[in-house]
């Protein structure tokens, strides 16, 4: 079975909400109170990868139930065409996950830490998911206070993020740059006819201007 990531509107055909798109990317930008856009989309059934977002994928959300057998097999086979290269990826994560035994001890589990960003109270959400072989994974949300300290090889590696976000910001802008110049739409050289008007002496003629400027 392939875990897919989805549009939202992708999303709303598969979990069968009654909401609009506009809705759920409403929650991205909208914080309603202290509800985070993971609750909200969790609430829906769906797993928010914010991650994805700011790379820029358009396919940002996840199924939290997994689909049926019966379905998986032609769910793949209609959409093995559309598959990029992280649900090929995820795809062969899954078979390997699949022959692992449900014993703790002999499994890979995967825990995922997120600081999202602090709050107007002085509050920083930290939401902790788990998962093993390849199904949805089972989250909680809670404040950093609440996390307490982090181990140190965690904290060194987040030493060396911060050290390489000026990097990072670099190349951002210059991802921006080259996406605002792809997509800058050309322009026309305006066109404008003027009659020119003779003197008494020259008949009447029409001559074409074209401006530059």
């Amino acid at each position: 079975m392939t875990t897919k990531w989805l549009t939202p509107e992708q999303a709303i055909v598969k979990a069968n909400l009654t909401v609009t798109s506009e809705t759920l990317k409403s929650y991205i930008s909208e914080q309603q109170g202290k509800t985070t856009a993971e609750e909200q989309f969790q609430a829906l059934g769906l797993l928010f990868d914010r991650e994805r977002l700011r790379a820029g994928k358009p396919n940002f959300l996840q199924l939290l139930e997994p689909v049926s057998d019966e379905n998986s097999y032609a769910e793949d086979e209609i959409d093995s065409h559309e598959l990029d290269d992280d649900d090929i990826e995820t795809s062969a994560t899954n078979k390997v996950n699949q022959l692992e035994p449900f014993i703790f001890e002999q499994c890979k589990v995967q825990i995922v830490i997120t600081l999202l960003p602090t709050e107007q109270t002085g509050d920083r959400p930290v939401m902790i998911a788990a998962s093993s072989h390849g199904d949805f994974p089972v989250v909680t949300m809670l404040n950093q206070e609440e996390l307490g300290d982090l181990p140190p090889a965690i904290v060194q590696l987040l030493d060396e993020l911060k050290a390489d976000f000026p990097n990072r910001q670099i190349r951002r802008n210059i991802a921006q740059t080259k996406t605002v110049k792809t997509n800058k739409p050309t322009t026309q050289t305006p066109v404008r006819t003027e009659t020119a008007r003779s003197d008494t002496t020259k008949p009447a003629s029409n001559t074409t201007q074209i401006s530059l400027f």
